[in-house]
């Protein structure tokens, strides 16, 4: 039998909780898109003490002197970008699960599968309007990521003024996995994920919501806190459901179609979906792109 997310999350430990969860993947499973030796070539690269002679491409030492080996998909290690949304909205809280909470263990669960294959890592946070670089690439970068998740807290609101960030947009081939609720006032998100593309980058986002916020239905008088602004209103529930429920939707479809683009995937989430099964939902539509 699986744990829950509940449980899961109640172990207030994300590399046991990683573990966990890989465990309830499929043996194998890996983040990058792996074709092993032999398969569609990818780029050369120098020989270094420890590979087999075997592999050198002599042709190509014949015409340039240098021992080079040629490296498929497999071989070359994937750089992974963690990307984790720390605005006041990621504080939603559903059936005693906390949005952070989830997109925590989310993240320190792809960490470790990263981690396991030998991908190098690195990780960021949203807030205020501010992207952070909290980790960078090292052996001890699953490590560092677990130790920053841990105490983040989430605050604030993500400012709707287009603003330019260098940092996102990089040129090196890397996966980039953003988790947020994505919940966008103009179109900040939307511009965030267009700074970051390149034909390099694959960049997947995981939309991460609660039932009653995807579709309301609860009866009675209603204290709505803006967990951004903090700012409270008191509205009966049947007053506003049907023009919620159409708004949310409206919202949504059109989100979903935006990100219609080349090498961006949009993973829709709810907060009671086991995190192993997105993942394992993840790794088999990556499989097959």
């Amino acid at each position: 039998m699986q744990a829950s997310n509940l449980e899961i999350i109640k172990l207030k430990n994300l590399k046991l909780a990683a573990k966990i969860i890989s465990e309830q993947l499929k043996h194998g499973v890996h983040l990058g898109k792996r074709v092993g030796v032999g398969s569609e070539f990818e780029q050369y690269r120098y020989y270094e003490p420890g590979d087999d002679p075997k592999r050198i491409d002599w042709k190509y030492f014949s015409r340039s002197g240098k021992h080079m080996i040629k490296e498929s998909q497999t071989e070359s290690h994937l750089h992974v970008r963690m990307m984790l949304d720390l605005s006041g909205s990621m504080n939603y809280e559903e059936e005693g699960i906390k949005r952070l909470d989830y997109a925590k263990n989310l993240i320190a669960s792809l960490s470790f599968l990263a981690h396991q294959q030998g991908d190098s890592l690195t990780y960021f946070t949203f807030q205020d309007g501010k992207i952070e670089q909290k980790v960078s690439a090292s052996p001890k970068s699953f490590q560092r990521i677990l130790y920053y998740l841990e105490s983040e807290t989430a605050a604030g609101t993500w400012p709707t003024l287009k603003q330019d960030f260098p940092v996102l947009k990089s040129k090196q081939r890397e996966l980039i996995i953003l988790v947020s609720d994505f919940l966008q006032k103009d179109r900040e998100w939307l511009d965030l994920v267009e700074q970051m593309r390149h034909p390099k980058k694959e960049i997947v986002l995981f939309q991460i919501l609660g039932k009653q916020e995807e579709k309301f239905d609860l009866k009675g008088n209603f204290n709505f806190h803006d967990l951004e602004s903090d700012r409270t209103i008191i509205l009966d529930g049947k007053a506003i459901e049907k023009s919620y429920n159409d708004s949310i939707n409206t919202y949504l479809s059109n989100f979903k179609k935006s990100l219609l683009l080349p090498q961006v995937h949009l993973f829709q989430v709810r907060l009671t979906d086991s995190i192993a099964g997105v993942i394992s939902k993840f790794l088999a539509e990556r499989s097959l792109s």
